[in-house]
């Protein structure tokens, strides 16, 4: 009986994804404040990754791995998109994926990682209530994913 289980698990089809990150764009929503008006944004992405190696240590603070999840703020200005920039230039709207390296042998990983702008930071950057988002990841080789853009939204400002 032994063998027969053993057999069974060699059969089954682990997935099998490159091991340069892939994204696509899964949705963006938001939450409005009291007065009515969107205060948080929370953008959401689904990705695959062949060796699991997404996500960053505690201590890896320093360029180039000092952010893994890259956004680009936009907004429609005159029917083009323009990046949002803060005025300090110190401040991004790029963040850090926690370590998802899952144990065991098969290394292999997709799932959903869902990012959270505070919007009420942007309003007073934003010219105008039509947002887009331009996104990629890197892994812990510094491989980066493909870049995908999202539709545009309306916010309530």
């Amino acid at each position: 009986m032994v063998l027969f289980f053993t057999g069974l698990a060699g059969c089954i089809k682990e997935d099998q994804y490159p091991i340069i990150p892939r994204i696509e764009f899964g949705s963006f929503a938001t939450a409005k404040d009291i007065n009515g008006k969107d205060s948080l944004g929370a953008v959401t992405i689904t990705y695959t990754d062949g060796d699991g190696d997404i996500g960053l240590y505690s201590w890896d603070t320093i360029e180039p791995r000092k952010y893994n999840f890259y956004l680009k703020f936009m907004q429609v200005v005159n029917k083009q998109l323009v990046e949002v920039k803060p005025v300090d230039s110190t401040i991004t709207f790029n963040s850090r994926i926690p370590i998802l390296t899952p144990a065991g042998r098969n290394k292999n990983i997709k799932g959903n990682i869902t990012m959270y702008l505070e919007l009420y930071f942007a309003r007073p950057l934003l010219k105008s209530d039509t947002v887009a988002f331009e996104i990629y990841i890197k892994d812990r080789a510094l491989n980066s994913s493909n870049v995908v853009e999202s539709p545009l939204f309306l916010l309530k400002r």
